[in-house]
């Protein structure tokens, strides 16, 4: 049975050392200072919300402009009157979703009607009118566009969507046509006057006034509200860090729950082969507006150890400051920021939140650690050497045994020391992405197989052609006038025209075509006589000469030679034949630029799909490399801040070099840069949209149309990205819009998208004054607010004009308190005493300073677990004791009871 029970007597565990340690910290900003730096991060921002109120009081006046007319066609432009404008009275709004609504508000007047005035506005005849025209056509031209764009973009789903919602709009206009009639004729025209007119606000000049006092402010902090912003805002450059270590002892072990059951029988051996899988679970928290748990499982085997756990847990947890040193690195939380400059009153708050964040993670982690580890027990008759446990159970009895295998399991004593306090500085970098390089992506994508395309051939119609003929008709009338004939000459006979050239047929038949005289012989003839002809079919044409109104009478015979030119046109057959070429060439050119269409787009598809593939599998760079990177950013932003912007940006010389050596260190002497932290700003605090998935030129919505599958609600997102069935998991962020370095990890992407990274240095031990003397320089954080009174308990006034022998207490002698009791809590952590303390016999105490005790005299129990408050620096102030498993089984025989089915 198994009887596993909480060790309440510790005392057997004393002197037993640690295994392992981990620093941590707790860091508590400070209010009062009124910081330079903080003043001139919030300039730009008090200038900016200055222009929103100018433009929030100009929004409640009205202006008077007469008849002001811009002409963007001419470029002209006048204007008859600009008067002083007026606080706004009621005024016409439009209902942005009906149009009926808005053409009938285009004709209503400033002043509101007053009651039956509202019929004139607001009738049956009108409210028809406006439905058959404008509401009509804006809806048919609204459906076509909306139609139009979606057959573009070819979003076959949507049309069903569309055709839905423009019935119900118009349907909905029709409904309210006749809700305004009711209205109407029940002579509700209180409710008229609200659906097209609004009031100015009921207290208009109160509110103007409020915002002219807002305007009249110079100074960003002269609107802080003490009762409502002073737990909300921290504006003084100094802070405390406590920090603490946190011991492993090994205390004791024992033999947890059953994990498997064996019976043997009589005689019987059997040999059991433990497969131990081992995988190993990371939980890393993120926590930002909500708490954030993600799990990533891999099959590698790792330690399964709480101190190593817990180290890994603060390496990871985006709530800690972020410091790197060649001594150590210790992780510190954040604690909330107070007014108080008591250093007990700050370490008390430390102890407790310590005791709270460290019990809850070595609590949360060796939870973790109880499902590493997974045991199959396999009985079987042969005996299989693998590289897992064997064991060989062999029953050499009469009776029949049972054994139970039970897990090993630890258990673990953790003591959390009080190690020392530190004087910080804090201020702000905003915007520290900027500063990082991006890393690009070099892949040369395939271009597309493309066919090539053939030169279209335009073949032109052939031009007419012009063919000459003669012929000879002759004059052998009697000596009666004759006249011209209908077709105005008078016809001596019909001459046969040349054949057409192959392709071609006579054009305009039955027209008239210029005729001359080639030659004329004849009895008493001379001269030249004009000739016309027409066409009268396409092989001959009928000439003669062209009489004058009188007629002419000659009664000798005259013989005519005459000629003349008609046009010959592509026959339509002809001209058939070239159109069917021509189409033909413009259809295998239009294939194939169709063809080079599809295939450079699924070129650009596929290179797109590499791209993703490949940049979701790139592996981050190392933890440590990253947050170098990011520490350098912020150290330059720190040391330019120290050194002044134009010493840090001296150019290159041997005199200016000597410069920056002696300023080096000088600042290393009074700040412990190497152990700076900084605190990433959650994204939330100023959100933003930095960048897209950017997969080559021309990318665009309408390429993709074809080749996605949206699982989601078929909206064109500003922050949808792309992935593909062989991407990797995209990472965090993508869903926000977030700009991703593609080897970076999470903490990464965290501080390039960071508004703002708080950073925290600490002061040297000894070196507290000459810190707070530096900082109070001009450039850095200057003086303002340190004359003020200082506000604290009746006591602890007194003692500080006790210590330092003034009347006043103000934040000056606060802070200079402060330093004098820092600077004396590090001077007790040199001197060497003998502990533990609470020990009698001297023979059990060993000599040590106070941070390095643990170390000597091991495990001390700690007496009621916690104690916030210490009498002494440097105590043990909490303990506890976690339980963990291990991978070892241990087999128990064990009996039970064949009646009652219960262990004996």
């Amino acid at each position: 049975m198994t009887t596993n029970k909480r060790i309440t007597d510790l005392t057997d565990y004393t002197s037993v050392l640690p295994y392992a340690s981990e620093m941590f910290g707790v860091y508590q900003p400070m209010i009062g200072w009124r910081s330079a730096r903080q003043k001139d991060r919030l300039r730009p921002g008090f200038d900016e919300a200055m222009d929103g109120l100018l433009y929030s009081l100009s929004k409640r006046y009205v202006g008077d402009v007469a008849n002001a007319r811009f002409d963007t066609r001419e470029c002209d432009a006048s204007i008859d009157r600009i008067g002083i404008g007026h606080l706004l009275g009621p005024r016409i709004v439009t209902d942005g979703s009906s149009r009926l609504l808005a053409s009938i508000a285009t004709t209503l007047p400033t002043t509101p009607p007053v009651d039956e005035e509202w019929r004139r506005y607001v009738n049956e005849d009108q409210i028809q009118s406006l439905l058959d025209t404008t509401v009509k056509e804006f809806y048919l031209e609204d459906f076509r566009r909306q139609c139009s764009d979606l057959h573009q973009r070819e979003r076959m789903p949507a049309f069903a969507e569309l055709e839905r919602t423009q019935f119900a709009r118009v349907e909905r206009e029709s409904a309210l046509g006749a809700s305004l009639l009711n209205l109407l004729e029940t002579k509700n025209f209180s409710l008229l006057y609200k659906m097209f007119y609004v009031d100015p606000d009921v207290n208009e000049q109160a509110v103007t006034d409020a915002i002219i006092a807002q305007l009249n402010a110079d100074d960003p902090f002269a609107t802080f509200d003490p009762n409502r912003d002073i737990s909300n805002v921290n504006l003084s450059p100094l802070g405390i860090v406590h920090l603490f270590r946190q011991f492993f002892f090994e205390l004791d072990s024992f033999l947890g729950t059953p994990v498997e059951h064996v019976w043997l029988s009589p005689g019987s051996l059997v040999e059991l082969i433990e497969i131990s899988t081992r995988r190993s679970y990371t939980e890393q928290i993120i926590e930002q507006s909500t708490e954030t748990t993600k799990r990533t499982e891999d099959s590698s085997t790792d330690r399964d150890e709480l101190s190593e756990a817990v180290k890994t847990d603060n390496k990871n947890d985006l709530k800690l400051g972020a410091s790197l040193t060649v001594n150590q690195s210790w992780g510190s939380g954040n604690a909330t920021a107070t007014g108080s400059m008591n250093l007990e009153t700050t370490q008390d708050t430390a102890r407790e939140n310590t005791h709270k964040r460290m019990r809850e993670q070595s609590s949360k982690l060796s939870s973790e650690i109880k499902q590493n580890y997974k045991s199959t027990f396999k009985t079987i008759n042969e005996t299989i050497d693998t590289s897992s446990k064997r064991y060989v159970l062999n029953n050499t009895t009469d009776l029949l045994v049972n054994y139970e295998l039970r897990r090993k399991m630890r258990q673990v004593g953790v003591q959390v020391q009080d190690v020392g306090t530190y004087l910080c500085w804090e201020t702000f970098v905003d915007e520290p992405g900027n500063d990082l390089g991006l890393a690009n992506l070099v892949n040369i994508a395939k271009p597309a197989d493309l066919t090539p395309v053939p030169a279209q051939s335009n073949q032109q119609y052939p031009p007419d052609k012009s063919v000459s003929f003669t012929g000879g008709v002759s004059w052998t009338f009697d000596n009666t006038r004759r006249f011209n004939g209908a077709d105005g000459f008078l016809p001596l006979g019909a001459i046969a025209l040349p054949p057409a050239p192959d392709g071609y047929e006579l054009k305009y038949p039955g027209s008239m075509v210029d005729v001359v005289q080639v030659s004329g012989t004849g009895e008493d003839f001379a001269g030249a006589w004009a000739f016309k002809g027409r066409l009268v079919d396409a092989a001959n044409v009928q000439v003669g000469p062209f009489i004058g109104p009188g007629g002419m009478k000659w009664d000798e015979r005259i013989d005519f030679v005459v000629g003349g030119v008609v046009a010959f046109t592509p026959t339509a057959a002809t001209k058939s034949a070239i159109d069917a070429a021509n189409s033909k060439s413009a259809e295998v050119v239009t294939a194939a630029n169709l063809a080079n269409a599809r295939k450079t787009q699924q070129a650009f598809v596929d290179a797109a799909k590499v791209r993703i593939e490949a940049a979701s599998g790139i592996n981050t760079r190392k933890y440590e490399d990253l947050r170098e990177e990011e520490r350098i950013i912020v150290y330059r932003r720190l040391i330019s801040a120290l050194m002044t912007t134009a010493t840090y940006h001296l150019p290159e010389s041997t005199t200016n070099d000597h410069t920056r050596h002696v300023i080096s260190e000088l600042l290393n002497s009074i700040f412990d840069i190497d152990k700076m932290l900084y605190f990433v700003a959650p994204e939330w605090w100023k959100p933003r949209l930095h960048s897209h998935q950017y997969l080559a030129q021309g990318s665009n919505e309408a390429i993709f149309d074809s080749n996605v599958t949206n699982w989601a609600d078929n909206q064109s997102r500003p922050d949808n990205y792309y992935i593909t069935e062989k991407s990797q998991f995209a990472r965090m962020g993508s869903s926000l819009g977030w700009l991703l370095e593609l080897d970076g990890d999470d903490l990464r992407n965290a501080f390039l998208n960071a508004p703002w990274v708080k950073a925290v240095i600490p002061v040297r031990p000894g070196k507290e004054l000459e810190a707070t003397n530096w900082l109070q320089q001009v450039h850095v954080e200057g003086t303002e607010g340190l004359d003020g009174l200082y506000q604290a308990p009746a006591a602890e006034l007194a003692e500080i004009r006790a210590v330092l022998g003034v009347a006043d207490v103000t934040l000056a002698d606060a802070i200079k308190y402060l330093c004098a009791k820092v600077a004396e809590k590090h001077q007790e952590s040199l001197q060497v005493g003998r502990y533990p303390a609470e020990e009698i016999n001297d023979d059990n105490r060993v000599s040590a300073t106070p941070v390095d005790k643990v170390y000597e005299h091991g495990f001390y129990p700690l007496q009621g677990g916690f104690r916030a408050v210490t009498s002494q620096p440097y105590e043990v102030f909490d303990q506890w004791i976690e339980v963990l498993p291990t991978d070892q089984v241990v087999p128990v025989e064990v009996k039970y009871d064949a009646k009652t089915g219960r262990q004996k």
